[in-house]
């Protein structure tokens, strides 16, 4: 075991990441471009 093998992330850690990712690209990110465009907050 390296020294670095303590700053890895766990397979929980990882496993949460992506599923934040998937739901960042279904649920935000088609609509993110039309926010910018008018420069709004979404409610």
């Amino acid at each position: 075991m390296s020294d670095f093998d303590l700053y890895r992330p766990s397979e929980e850690h990882d496993m949460l990441r992506d599923a934040i990712r998937s739901l960042a690209e279904a649920k935000i990110a088609p609509f993110a471009a039309a926010v910018d465009e008018e420069a709004r907050f979404p409610q």
